[in-house]
Formats: structure tokens, sequence, C-alpha cells
């Protein structure tokens, strides 16, 4: 038997079909003919069992309705949309995808709303990009001093992290789709969801999971961080850790420390990427947060401290269904930050404006993003090659410098802004291509280098004498090599 509840007129009727349902629009439950629920039972001597069933289904349907209430409270102030028919729907939940049909993007916003009512500029900006297919997420950051035109008409140019808060205190609501249009200008993605928190939320989120599981990679000392009008000393030692929400909110925000290239936006902007890992791991390893109610009641606790766009329970349930394919397929999370070192250093430079502050932005000229456009696809495309940003080096046993320079061009054309390398030739007349590493960390290059070229060629071959040693990626290349694109297009 299937309740069939309409939430508009409060009707509740057995129903052998089909849960029906309407958007909420009442929170009233109270049912017209509560005898009608149940209309099989069999009268009985004693009442005493109908009773109880009674009182069991009551408390059933107090639950829902403090479930649905509770619910639409908090979607008055958080724009979300509910509708109970999506809380029993058999129909898969999905996440809205950009016009490929291949991705959904998140912008992650990040502000210190604690000393003042005051709208403050925007402390951390990040796209987080699921790809569908392969399940891996990619995480790009853009620093603080980067610098976007914000006046198209004057060509006025300012940080990026000013956008939100000049257009919010201009006119409230116009923040996201102000900073939303920004992100896009930089990166060409689409935006499907964002969600603002703020500093106090941040804090208690983590609180909420329980800490967070964090490998510090790096010990450093910032003397300098922000606390109120004065500033105090956090310290950090490397290796594994569970961090507490203030912790990780101090890990997350320095950027004054001399130690270890740990005193800079972009080291922020990484260990930031790191830390919403964590938590998106802590999400997917507990069976408390795998619940859509769970998270609501996050929602709920945390009003006054995040702003998030739209969503449905569908959304939320989609996304820990995403957690969990991750998880299963082995997806990764990779880290990008579009600072001056992206792309080989030949997407981003730093500049010095007329008032002598401090700014990065494009090579080609600012709101010109051509290049860092090619960058951010290629790293959603391929992201766990341009995380492991090997320098690869070629070396000539056979093939011939004309031919490596054709592969080479070819290669570069489906792997920009990778460091290719043609080294000397090293033999004559060698057959066999081989591709390999000394260090570990490469194993996706190789591995997806070598499928490119369709060898299984993945150590040094006993001929060559002495062993090379550089860092990176050794491509040896002997006979003419066909490309693994041409066989899968059947040439």
């Amino acid at each position: 038997m299937v309740l069939d509840i309409d939430l508009t007129n409060g009707d509740l009727n057995t129903n052998p079909g089909i849960f029906q349902s309407s958007t909420i629009e009442s929170g009233n439950l109270n049912p017209t003919n509560p005898q009608n629920i149940f209309p099989d039972i069999p009268k009985k001597k004693s009442n005493w069992p109908r009773i109880l069933l009674f009182i069991l289904v009551g408390i059933a349907l107090g639950g829902i309705g403090y479930f649905l209430y509770k619910s639409s409270q908090i979607s008055k102030e958080l724009g979300f949309k509910f509708n109970i028919g999506e809380v029993v729907t058999t129909k898969k939940p999905e996440l809205k995808k950009d016009t490929t049909g291949r991705y959904t993007n998140v912008l992650f916003v990040g502000v210190d709303s604690r000393e003042s009512s005051y709208i403050s500029n925007t402390d951390t900006i990040m796209v987080g990009s699921y790809n569908h297919q392969t399940k891996d997420i990619t995480m790009i950051s853009i620093p603080r001093d980067f610098y976007v035109i914000t006046n198209p008409q004057t060509k006025w140019v300012n940080r990026i992290n000013t956008v939100y808060a000049a257009a919010e205190n201009a006119q409230e609501g116009e923040g996201f789709p102000a900073l939303i249009s920004s992100v896009k200008d930089v990166t060409n993605l689409e935006i499907q969801y964002y969600a603002m928190v703020d500093f106090k939320a941040f804090v208690e989120i983590v609180d909420l999971l329980g800490g967070l599981s964090i490998n510090v990679e790096n010990s450093f000392v910032d003397y300098a961080y922000p606390n109120g009008n004065k500033y105090k000393t956090v310290k950090f030692t490397a290796g594994p850790q569970v961090m507490d929400g203030e912790t990780a909110l101090e890990y997350s925000r320095s950027r004054h420390s001399l130690q270890n290239n740990e005193g800079s936006d972009y080291a922020r902007a990484r260990r930031q990427q790191k830390v919403i890992t964590a938590i998106q791991e802590k999400i997917s390893q507990s069976d408390s947060f795998k619940d859509p109610k769970a998270i609501m009641g996050i929602f709920s606790s945390l009003i006054n401290n995040i702003k998030i766009s739209e969503f449905t329970i569908t959304d939320i349930q989609a996304g820990l269904n995403i957690l969990e394919e991750i998880k299963n397929s082995n997806g990764r999370t990779n880290s990008f930050v579009l600072d001056p070192s992206a792309g080989d250093g030949t997407l981003i430079e730093t500049k010095t404006m007329p008032s002598g502050a401090f700014a990065i932005g494009p090579v080609e000229g600012f709101g010109i993003y051509k290049r860092i456009h090619e960058y951010v696809n290629a790293t959603i495309t391929n992201p766990r090659v341009y995380s492991e940003d090997p320098t690869i080096y070629i070396y000539d046993i056979g093939l011939g410098a004309t031919e490596i320079k054709k592969l080479v061009t070819e290669m570069r054309k489906e792997y920009p802004y990778l460091k290719i390398i043609i080294s000397y030739p090293l033999y004559h007349g060698k057959e066999g291509d081989y591709i390999y590493s000394n260090e570990e960390k490469y194993s996706e290059t190789i591995k997806q280098l070598s499928r490119y070229l369709n060898t299984t060629n993945n150590s040094a071959p006993d001929f060559l004498e002495p062993k090379l040693s550089p860092t990176g990626v050794i491509m040896l290349l002997g006979v003419p090599t066909q490309l693994q694109q041409s066989n899968e297009s059947g040439v």
C-alpha cells in the first residue's frame, strides 16, 4: 500500500498506484478522513490494536510533517526547491550538466564576515569540475590578485576578489551573477551551481564532520595570521594529522609564512584545495552524511552563514551518489591554480599596476583569455596527466630527427602546455618505442602516452648504456610510430 499525499489540500488517501505529489504549498498534513487510511482492517472486539496502529501512523506522519515543515522553512532562506515527489521518485537523480553533457561545474566561494556585517571581498574562488565519464574531479583556483575587467565600457580592471562585494553592495542579489560572469570569462566554464561559505560556517561544517585528515606537505610558521584587528602565530608541522574546524581554517587561510614557499596566495590556494578534497572524502566515507536529510540538517544550522544556488533534494542525492561513484571507480581529485607557473609559465604573468599594486593577469593582456581557456580545457580533459606535470624528454634511437619533430608537433596539439623536450640522439637503427620514468609519480602520464603511441614498453631497454637519469618521463623512439588516434579511427 502506498500513501498518496496531496500537500495543497491536506488530503490523505490510500492508492495502490504510483505516489502522486505536488510542490509544497502548505505544511498541513491533517487527513480529512483518517478512517480510510486502513480500510481493510477487520473490526475486532478490542479497539486497542487499532488505536496503537493509529498512534504509530500518527508518529510517522508527524515525523514526515516536521521534516517537510523544516525543509520548507529552510527553502525560504536558501532558495531550495523542495518537491515531496522527489523524496520517493524512482528516477535516478542527476545533476545539471554543461552544454557538452559531460561536466558539472560548481563555484566555491569563501568569505570572511565574522568581524563586520559589511559584505567582504571573497577570500577563496575555486571551480570544481566533475567529469561524468571518467568520475574525476578537477579543481581550479583563481588567486585573489588575478585582475579582471570589471567595467567593459571603461575597461576598468580590478582584483577578481572584489567583484562579488562590489556588485552585491551596489545592488542586493547581483553579487553572484557578476562573479559567475567573471569566472566564466577567465575559465570558459559554465557554472551549474555555486556555494558561498563564510569562515564561521566552515569551522562548524568541519567540526560537524568530526575533523579532517590532512597530510601537511611542508612545515611552516605564520607570525602574521589575522586575528580580528591583531595578529597571531600559527604553526604547522609536516605530516598527516587530524584538524578541527579552527585549525583547518588557519591552514586554509595562512599566507604570510617565510618558510618552504608557503607564504603566497598560490600556496594558500593549493592548501584550500586539499581541505575541500578532505571534506569530500570525509562525507563519502561517513554513513551519517549519505542521507539527504542529514545534509539538510547541516544547511538548517548554517542558514545565516552560507549562500547556495537553487537546488533540490534530487541534486543533493545526485551529489551523494557521485561521491560514491568516485570512491567505487577510483575517481581522483586533481588540483590546479591559475598562477604564473601554470601552463609551463606561459599563461599568466605578474604585473605592477599604476597605483603600485601587485597584480597577476594573462600574458596576452587583461581580458584576453584564449590561452587560459586552452589550458583549462586541457586540465579538465586530462587532469591526471596535467596534475603530474611531467617534463617529457624525447630521445632518438632510430626514428630520425624529421619524424621526431613531426611526432612532437602532434603531441603538443594533443597535450598543449606539457613540457616536451627533444634531447640528443642516442642510437641509430634501434627498433621499438619505450616510455618510462625513474620516478613512480608519473604512472598516469606513462599509461596515457603508452596508449597514445601504442606501445607496452614501459621500462628502459637492456641495450641502453649508460642508463638515463633525468627526472620526468623518458621516451625513446625507434621505428615509425602509428598514433593511437589513427588506430581508433580505423586507419
